[in-house]
């Protein structure tokens, strides 16, 4: 059997679809992933070490900090309690998401290094993990834009066409990739939240907030995900467009030989 137009044959007769991404890729994009959690981790480490319950006090004290919970405004002491937690597991969950991004980076360097011998071996070996965290770094690179994950989930599912139909399926993982950390924050920001409420003895705000909170970050993770999705259909329809032509053209130069 032959390849498919859309792989190509490599001068050992194996299909290039077969084969990963050049190393280099997958360093660049570790290195990004990296930078990012390192960042989020120094973020972190500022917010525990400089924003102290001093500091907060004497915000609230010179009204530079208010802390208000629907139309109740609170008291200094409640207002510090409050602002309190929520610094600390804030500072906490940048920490914890920086060093959690940078062991993905490395573990991500692994599993391609794998992929690779597997290769090298002769082995089938996809490039899909790879698509999906490029498709993840130009979702996050533009995330200005409010539809960044569909442009991300495009470009993976474009580049994923060449090897399966998994288009859609990549780019969803492109989508939500990102939206991991942001989903970690918000349950860290949330737990800083709830628990400021509680200690003060805001209980019905407390579960408001929580509700609200919660559906915000489902809301997040469905957002990128559909976009995702959608931007790697588009993105899978744009290659097999792109590919069509050479099918269109190979019975035809078939016929004259």
């Amino acid at each position: 059997m032959g390849s498919t137009p859309t792989e190509g044959v490599d001068r050992e007769g194996r299909s290039t679809a077969d084969r990963p991404l050049p190393a280099f890729v997958d360093w660049i994009l570790a290195v990004i992933v990296a930078l990012v959690g390192t960042l989020a981790l120094v973020a972190g480490s500022a917010v525990l070490v400089f924003v102290d319950r001093d500091a907060l006090a004497a915000g609230i004290e010179d009204e530079a900090v208010t802390v208000t919970v629907g139309t109740t405004e609170l008291t200094d002491a409640e207002a510090l309690a409050v602002a309190d937690a929520v610094v600390s597991w804030t500072g906490t969950g940048l920490a914890l998401v920086g060093v959690g991004t940078v062991l993905a980076a490395v573990g991500y360097l692994v599993a391609r290094r794998r992929t690779r011998r597997r290769s090298e071996a002769g082995e089938p070996a996809s490039s899909y993990g790879t698509y999906a965290v490029l498709g993840a770094v130009v979702t996050v690179a533009l995330s200005f834009l409010p539809f960044s994950p569909a442009f991300g989930g495009a470009l993976a599912g474009y580049l994923e066409r060449a090897e399966s139909d998994r288009t859609v399926s990549v780019g969803t993982l492109a989508g939500l990739l990102p939206a991991i950390p942001v989903l970690a924050m918000l349950v860290f920001v949330a737990g800083g939240v709830l628990s400021g409420l509680l200690t003060v003895g805001q209980t019905g705000e407390a579960v408001v907030v929580g509700a609200t909170l919660l559906l915000s970050a489902l809301f997040v993770v469905a957002f990128a995900g559909v976009l995702g999705a959608l931007g790697g259909y588009v993105g899978g329809r744009l290659a097999a467009r792109r590919d069509r032509p050479s099918d269109a053209r190979r019975p035809a130069s078939d016929g004259r030989q």
